[in-house]
């Protein structure tokens, strides 16, 4: 797909890194439009997905049938019994909203899904978690976290510094009216992503930003469903010439956005039938030394180890994220180790490679599992 979010780019890095291993041929079928949601083009796609695994099953050219999510999974239901008489197990990674989306109908699909799946590979525990309420048998379940290329901002990375000076001119060269707006001594809070309910960008501004220090200011990047929202938090609380809004922010800026920052916020807040699976743009924010302070909630709590990457709050609590943020507006210099240490956890615990080899490991022991058990 041409416009990608954060679930296909999942998936398009993970295809790179399973190619690249010396162990595993891939073949793919890959959904390829330029329409956010090319339900049409999805139909077609299942099709050759579904003729093209049930044949490579029979010829026995194939050795672990592995969906990117849980939509592809759907072809679960038509592919068993190849599976069952071929002995070539079914695996599917999940991402949190595609199990829990609520329609009784998808719902009732994915019950079924779930049925037939030999392993699945949530993105997080409480993905995993909402998968075993739906009836995935727990001995099937295999929690496995995303990742992130190293290179994933290699033709625009600005490369890593070690002082917030640096950093800051980094943010003056790729957005020039914002950083005219700061002081050397402004802590700058990023947020970064489809502005939902979820991410409680209206509950931050409202209950968190009022108690922060002065010199701290919000940008925020994205759009979505709560823009109009937000917009009207901002202009409620009065505090417009502290919170930045910046839209939609161009691929090859973004690596300048979170090297510019100081802390990444995902206030996320509990929203019945919506989660966050994991929380991607965090490892983004980490791999260019932005750490973040987060909802401990969700998918969120396997993305945030406290003290490494940045830090986590009770979601709903606001004087815990107020805290959190004050004590680094008042010692902004405590950063620059922090920075440090977020870049290098993301590098060493959610790297691609490393997530890959994991991936490698657990089909291999699903096949091995399907083999012995006779399918």
């Amino acid at each position: 797909m041409s416009k990608i979010g954060g679930m296909q780019r999942v998936g398009i890095d993970l295809l790179k890194q399973l190619e690249a291993h010396p162990e595993v041929e891939v073949e793919t079928v890959i959904l390829r439009s330029e329409r956010e949601n090319d339900y049409f083009g999805f139909v077609p796609f299942l099709f050759r997905a579904f003729t093209t695994a049930r044949s490579m099953m029979k010829r026995g050219e194939i050795d672990v049938v592995l969906f990117s999510a849980m939509p592809s999974a759907v072809l679960t239901a038509v592919l068993a019994g190849t599976s069952r008489d071929t002995r070539v197990p079914l695996a599917a990674i999940s991402h949190g909203h595609d199990v829990i989306a609520a329609s009784s109908a998808y719902q009732w699909l994915v019950a079924r899904v779930f049925a037939r799946l030999d392993a699945m590979l949530p993105v997080s525990r409480a993905t995993g978690q909402q998968c075993v309420l739906r009836g995935l048998p727990e001995d099937r379940l295999f929690v496995t976290p995303n990742g992130i290329e190293p290179d994933r901002f290699e033709d625009s990375f600005p490369g890593v510094f070690t002082t917030r000076a640096d950093r800051r001119q980094v943010l003056a060269d790729a957005f020039p009216e914002l950083a005219r707006k700061l002081s050397p001594d402004d802590l700058l809070l990023c947020s970064v992503g489809r502005q939902v309910k979820r991410k409680g960008h209206d509950w931050f501004i409202r209950n968190v930003m009022p108690q922060l220090n002065s010199n701290v200011h919000l940008v925020l990047g994205g759009r979505g469903p709560e823009s109009e929202a937000i917009e009207q938090a901002i202009t409620d609380t009065g505090l417009g010439p502290r919170i930045h809004s910046l839209g939609l922010v161009a691929e090859e800026k973004l690596a300048s956005l979170y090297s510019g920052g100081d802390l990444f916020v995902m206030p996320n807040i509990p929203i019945e039938g919506d989660m966050e699976g994991f929380g991607v743009v965090m490892l983004e924010a980490g791999l260019c030394g932005m750490p973040s302070v987060a909802s401990r909630i969700e998918g969120i709590q396997d993305v945030i180890t406290d003290g490494l990457n940045g830090h986590c709050a009770i979601a709903l609590d606001a004087n815990r994220f107020a805290d959190t943020i004050n004590l680094y507006a008042e010692a902004p210099g405590s950063l620059d180790t922090m920075s440090e240490t977020a870049r290098s956890h993301t590098m060493e615990t959610f790297a691609w490679s490393t997530v890959c080899a994991q991936i490698v490991t657990t089909l291999k022991t699903v096949v091995r599992r399907k083999t012995q058990a006779g399918g």
